[in-house]
């Protein structure tokens, strides 16, 4: 076990001397800060700075995003993924909204009933806005603590994530928001999964799986699954208005996204006739295709076009295609019409 008061203060230091500049380290405003932390989730910090500046400018205030249009927001949100959490974050900020005119609350307790604030975010937003002294334990953190304590446990279970954040908070210094960045930062640039700089870590003296010359070791790499595999015939349904058939998603991860008509490639053209209430052309030879990996699966597409002559509630002008939200992986496949001659999209 490691000396906490002398391990804090050296990475205390280190931190202020080595900090990366990043937008979000510019402001004290908590209603930014809480955005930084909600975009950062799952995402690379090179992937979320220019979303940021671009909400930031956008969305300047509490208000402005509690009060925009659920579309619109989803639109400047593409390509950031994981769509929930947009609109949990609009549905908690509506909520500050209502009940604390606007104010971030400064109670952890208030803070943590939020849509979408679990124990990270609870943690980060209430340390670094306010420095209440509470963790923020992510994945970097995860590592560190796993290599400096030599801890072989499961890092991927919620009970070993709940102790680590109980070790640091019990000698948590009191620049709290400060030191849990530190830690963060530690694990994103020093103390990385594959390449770990162990030369220039300033509290190598404190780890004990690099005494053990064990530091590859930690944390215990749980054997990933599979990814499961999914094979799609998407098809571009396009009438004799320059109109094609999109489909609003209801389902809780892509809700409010757009798509085109995606069917397992087993589907009978009929069938898409018989759901969609459209005659519909013979498909030609398909005009390409796209794979698409998500966390836990991956799905094959192959792009179609087919034309009707009939009219349907769903059927959406091409030249307002661009200003739907949707997912990357329909991004990609929309791309493929664009090839096509005399398109409009």
């Amino acid at each position: 076990m490691f000396k906490r008061p002398v391990f804090n203060n050296t990475l205390l230091n280190w931190y202020q001397a080595n900090k990366r500049e990043l937008p979000w380290r510019e402001t004290s405003d908590p209603f930014k800060i809480w955005l930084s932390e909600v975009m950062l989730q799952q995402t690379q910090v090179i992937t979320v700075i220019p979303y940021f500046k671009k909400f930031i400018t956008k969305y300047e205030n509490l208000d402005a995003l509690a009060d925009a249009d659920e579309q619109a927001l989803l639109k400047d949100w593409e390509g950031l993924g994981y769509y929930n959490r947009i609109r949990n974050f609009q549905h908690a900020v509506k909520e500050v909204q209502e009940k604390y005119d606007s104010k971030v609350p400064d109670r952890p307790e208030e803070f943590f009933k939020l849509k979408g604030v679990g124990p990270y975010i609870g943690g980060a937003v209430q340390s670094i806005a306010f420095n209440n002294q509470l963790a923020a334990v992510d994945g970097n953190v995860l590592r560190v603590m796993s290599r400096l304590n030599r801890d072989g446990r499961d890092m991927t279970k919620a009970s070993v994530q709940k102790d680590v954040k109980h070790f640091i908070e019990k000698d948590m210094p009191l620049e709290a928001g400060d030191f849990n960045q530190a830690l963060m930062e530690l694990g994103a640039t020093i103390c990385t999964p594959r390449t770990p700089k162990c030369v220039i870590c300033p509290v190598k003296e404190h780890c004990e799986a690099l005494k053990a010359n064990e530091v590859m070791q930690y944390p215990l790499k749980k054997k990933q699954k599979a990814k499961q595999e999914y094979y799609y015939n998407v098809y571009f349904i396009l009438n004799d208005k320059d109109e094609i058939l999109l489909i609003k998603q209801e389902d809780d991860l892509l809700k409010g996204m757009y798509e085109l008509p995606r069917f397992d490639v087993d589907t009978s053209l009929e069938s898409i006739e018989e759901k969609y209430d459209l005659p519909l052309s013979q498909p030609g030879a398909p005009i390409g295709d796209h794979k698409h990996v998500f966390t836990h699966k991956i799905w094959y597409m192959e792009g179609y076009i087919v034309y009707t002559a009939n009219e349907h509630e769903n059927f959406i002008p091409l030249k307002d295609v661009k200003t739907l939200p949707m997912s990357v992986a329909m991004q990609k496949m929309i791309n493929l019409i664009n090839t096509a001659p005399d398109s409009e999209l």
